[in-house]
Order: C-alpha cells, then structure tokens, then sequence
C-alpha cells in the first residue's frame, strides 16, 4: 500500500518542470563532497524532500502519524529518516544525526520552523547539527506556478502537475563550534533571513522564466 502511494507520488512530482539555481558558494560546498545540511520551510516539505531524493542523506522527521508516510517515502529514496521534533525527542534525534553524518560522511535534511511551526521563524535545531558536525547549512528556497496551499499552520504547498518550480540555494551558514547558548540566536537570524532570501529569489525566478 505504502509503496503504491510512494510510486504515485513520484509520478505526480516527475510531472513538475523545475529550473535550478544555486549560489556559487552552494555549488563549490556541493561538488567539494562536503557534507551539507539542507534547510527549508516546513511549507516547502514536499517538493523539497522529491528534489533532494537521490541525495543519501539523514532527515529529521515528526514522530507524529503523519511523519511515518515522510519516513516510509525516505526510506524507498535511500535516505535515513530519525523521528524526533522541537517538542518530543529532538535533542535526541539531533545527536543521533550529528553521529550519522560523522560516521557516513553524508550530507543531512532538516526543516527549519519545526513540525509544529511557528511558519517561517528558525529554531535551533539545524544551528546546533552544524556545530556539531562542521557542516553548513544550505537555505533552500521553492516557488511552484499553481499549486494549492492547504489551511494548516504551515500552508503546506502541494504542487499541480506539470507545474513550473524554481528551487534555490542560498549561501552556506556554518556554526562554529564555540557558538552557544543565547549566542546562536546571531546564526537563528541568518538562517531565517537566507531561507527568506532564497524563497524570494525562487519566486523571482519562476516570474522572469514565465517571461
């Protein structure tokens, strides 16, 4: 049943015609072979974790029931899902993908307002996994041409078929290891400006390509 809904699921994004453009700076990090951590909002979930898919990589994901669908369709992509959320086991799940990362050399997944939000402000969670890691975090950014949002906190954005998507990547933020405390509220806000950043410039995008 899973499997089914999964390969549908992949038919329907197939249909999506993106245009990608990533910083330099993203571009250099990504064809050095570093590992990475990919940041996004929580309204951009699906389309970000479709595009993202032959990447191996660890994600974090809610420990909620509607998370075990998220962490089914990772596991058929080859990525290692680790449950956990700013409100139930997440220092855990942080620590546990700090070790994966360390261990596997691969790059990582992480939503950047949290499973419960509030929408489009930061929290610590892909902060303290750079620090951990040595790892930037990359802002990316998703602009779809039709698409519905639904009425939850987040406004998750599902995307109509055969739609135009812009994807971005900002510049790297890396945390450096003696960043702590109330001292990362400094690194909070330049992840949420570069997540900003990079949505705006996806939907700047998607406007000049529909020209």
């Amino acid at each position: 049943m899973y499997r089914i809904a999964i390969k549908f699921i992949e038919l329907w994004l197939y249909t999506l015609r993106p245009k990608i453009i990533y910083s330099d700076r993203a571009q250099s990090l990504i064809a050095s072979g570093q590992p990475y951590i990919i940041a996004l909002w929580h309204r951009d979930l699906i389309y970000g974790l479709y595009h993202f898919r032959k990447k191996p990589g660890v994600i974090m994901v809610s420990g909620s029931k509607d998370g075990e669908w998220v962490a089914r369709a990772l596991r058929c992509w080859g990525q290692h899902p680790i449950r956990g959320s700013r409100y139930k086991g997440g220092k855990r799940a942080i620590m546990e993908m700090a070790k994966y990362i360390k261990e596997r050399g691969v790059g990582a997944g992480i939503v950047a307002d949290g499973s419960q939000g509030p929408p489009k402000k930061a929290q610590i969670g892909a902060l303290v996994l750079s620090r951990l890691t040595n790892a930037p975090i990359l802002p990316l950014g998703v602009a779809i041409s039709k698409a519905k949002r639904l009425n939850t906190w987040d406004r998750l954005v599902i995307p109509y078929p055969f739609s135009r998507v812009s994807v971005t990547l900002g510049d790297p933020i890396l945390v450096p290891k003696e960043v702590k405390g109330n001292h990362l509220e400094k690194y909070r806000k330049i992840l949420e400006d570069g997540l900003n950043a990079s949505a705006i410039l996806a939907k700047r995008n998607l406007m000049e390509s529909k020209g």
